[in-house]
């Protein structure tokens, strides 16, 4: 049986030297199409410059590109190897000039670059140059590492701050024409909790990711360590956990549980290192009221997960 959908177009977006993982990135949009479509009402339909750019002729293809493809798509899944592609006229290449265009419009970016052999016969110039775009994109926290298998959740994600965001403007649309009033608490509900709410219920968090959300909703410690600084983070959880008479999965998996959630979107750099690399993450305190909003419902598988892993004394 059909069911109505929103069609988000999403441009996969990267130079020549990838077409390995632009196969791949389409096929894991349409295996997201296939697992949640019909849930979130939501269907992806991937966008790619291969199918575009020879029906096209004109003296600057990039605009061409741009305004027959990039300005069409919703969100971008940018892939980068050891070559940036082909200079444009205002930029190193057609891809950096893809994702600014993204970045400026606001929309939903994802991206990637592989780390796979290089032999010694290709050009480290050009890689260097790849380098130094990873380093500027990992500070706007922008930079993923490239795994096929991590594609999906990101995507998921990435549809749930989509449809957040249209929520939010459809709303304020609609405040505007029709009343100045504060939002209720069921208003805040409806439009805040897509995230992270849905995300719960859909089964894809781990325990440890749920421990590691129970642990930040019962200590309201929005900060967490990564790296060096993990050790204070650490210290706070197993505190926790011995008052609770939690086992240790947490403080256990907590390096992997952290990370899991960065590449979820729902936690952001808080602070880098002198050489660039996250040291701090963050909670956002829009996410932070979220978890204060979750339903019943929610909070109670979280408290589940908990409860499957105390250890009473006696």
């Amino acid at each position: 049986m059909g069911f109505k959908a929103e069609v988000l177009r999403v441009l996969i977006a990267s130079p020549s030297d990838v077409s390995q993982e632009r196969d791949e990135i389409e096929q894991a949009i349409f295996k997201w199409n296939t697992v949640y479509s019909e849930n979130m009402q939501v269907v992806l339909l991937p966008a790619r410059w291969e199918n575009v750019a020879p029906t096209y002729r004109g003296e600057d293809p990039q605009q061409i590109l741009n305004e027959k493809l990039v300005s069409k798509c919703d969100l971008l899944i940018g892939v980068f190897w050891k070559k940036l592609g082909s200079a444009t006229a205002s930029h190193p290449s057609g891809t950096l000039e893809e994702i600014d265009l993204f970045i400026q419009q606001e929309k939903e970016i994802m991206l990637y670059f592989v780390d796979k052999h290089i032999t010694m016969d290709e050009d480290f110039s050009e890689i260097q140059r790849v380098q130094a775009y990873k380093k500027e994109y990992q500070a706007k926290g922008l930079y993923y590492k490239y795994d096929i298998t991590k594609i999906v959740e990101h995507l998921y994600t990435k549809v749930t701050d989509y449809k957040r965001k249209s929520s939010d403007v459809t709303n304020i649309s609609q405040e505007s024409s029709v009343s100045f009033g504060p939002l209720s608490t069921g208003d805040i509900k409806n439009e805040e909790l897509l995230s992270i709410e849905s995300m719960i219920l859909s089964g894809v968090l781990t325990d440890s990711e749920l421990l590691l959300i129970k642990f930040i909703m019962d200590t309201e410690e929005r900060y967490l360590g990564s790296r060096l600084k993990s050790e204070h983070t650490l210290a706070q959880i197993k505190e926790w956990q011995i008052k609770g008479y939690v086992k240790e999965v947490l403080s256990d998996n907590y390096d992997k549980a952290l990370m899991n959630l960065v590449e979820r979107g729902l936690l952001g750099v808080a602070e880098y290192t002198s050489e660039g690399n996250p040291k701090t993450y963050m909670l956002p305190l829009s996410k932070l009221d979220q978890l204060r909003m979750l339903s019943d419902d929610v909070k109670g598988i979280i408290t589940q997960v908990e409860l499957d892993y105390v250890e009473l004394p006696f």
